[in-house]
């Protein structure tokens, strides 16, 4: 009825003058007004809420992450032995207790091996000198001192390795995420005249992917510790048979036993340095990304952390193509 009276109102230059519909159209503005403003103040709660959340799960999303590499970069610089000591103990007692006898026999096979063919190539002990046998004596008392101190030339490798790792840890000591911030990708409230509903569904879509991207992180950080243990545990069962490989120096054909076995150790050892400068360049590539896109962001951070996993296995194939090592 009051939609009628108005219609005419307008229509009607008799009705035009009526003072009386004054009123019904002041009332019907203050209730469109109370209305906006009551929507509008539901909508602002909530998108202040799901943006603290998404501020908060944010920035948890990279302390998490660096908690991970922190610790992974801190394993990595420890030493066997300060790894797990019980480990590195029943290492060295197999290796002195169980392959060095086995060394020992191989030393004894090459050195009656060395004999035989110094015999052969004498014309039946004819041309046999002095120096000959001297050199030959003194080849296996080399290899005899070598396999003694296999496992501790082993680890002197190591430590080399380990000198390289605490240089590069101390070098490449980043924080990740540091210039990225939520409120530099996404608008913060108070800078909203109005809130619309798509705003709310978005600041919710955001908040949905960055607790995917905290997942992805929780499985990472897994990922990398994993690969860590297991760093560690292909270098102690080398290092457990380091006596024989060493026994087989003293002859010409067998010594490449020894060599690769020397060039495999060096590209273990080696893996650590490599894997902390993979944290570096990953802190880099996220303290470098300058997309505006929220989305476009998050896709960045989790598929350079998909690639930081991958890249973590291929570590030992980049350092044995480096020193050869098969």
């Amino acid at each position: 009825m009051w939609k009628d009276l108005l219609t005419l109102r307008m229509h009607s230059p008799m009705l035009a003058d009526f003072d009386w519909l004054h009123p019904i159209e002041s009332t019907k503005e203050s209730i469109s007004e109370f209305v906006d403003g009551l929507i509008q103040g539901i909508f602002r709660s909530l998108y202040e809420g799901l943006y603290n959340s998404c501020e908060s799960s944010f920035s948890g999303l990279f302390d998490s992450l660096n908690k991970n590499v922190g610790d992974a970069a801190g394993t990595l610089t420890q030493t066997p032995q300060g790894w797990s000591e019980a480990a590195y103990n029943t290492v060295k007692s197999v290796s002195e207790n169980a392959f060095l006898p086995i060394a020992a026999s191989f030393i004894t096979v090459i050195f009656c091996w060395e004999l035989i063919r110094m015999v052969q190539d004498s014309n039946s002990m004819q041309h046999i000198t002095t120096d000959k046998i001297v050199v030959a004596l003194l080849k296996l008392g080399v290899c005899l001192m070598v396999c003694s101190k296999a496992f501790d030339i082993v680890m002197a490798f190591f430590e080399l390795g380990a000198s390289a790792t605490t240089m590069l840890a101390d070098t490449t000591e980043n924080t990740f995420g540091e210039g990225l911030t939520f409120s530099n990708l996404v608008t913060p409230p108070g800078e909203m005249s109005r809130v619309s509903f798509s705003d709310i569904m978005e600041v919710l879509w955001y908040l949905i992917i960055i607790w995917i991207g905290r997942i992805m992180i929780i499985v990472a950080g897994c990922i990398i510790y994993v690969r860590c243990v297991l760093w560690f545990l292909e270098l102690l069962i080398y290092s457990s048979a380091a006596p024989i490989p060493y026994s087989t120096w003293m002859n010409k054909e067998w010594s490449q036993v020894g060599m690769n076995y020397t060039r495999k150790m060096l590209s273990l050892v080696f893996q650590g340095p490599f894997m902390l400068l993979l944290f570096a360049i990953y802190g880099g590539v996220l303290n470098g990304i300058q997309a505006d896109d929220f989305t476009i962001t998050m896709i960045m951070v989790i598929g350079c952390g998909f690639a930081l996993n991958m890249m973590m296995f291929k570590v030992s194939t980049i350092t044995d193509s480096i020193f050869n090592a098969h």
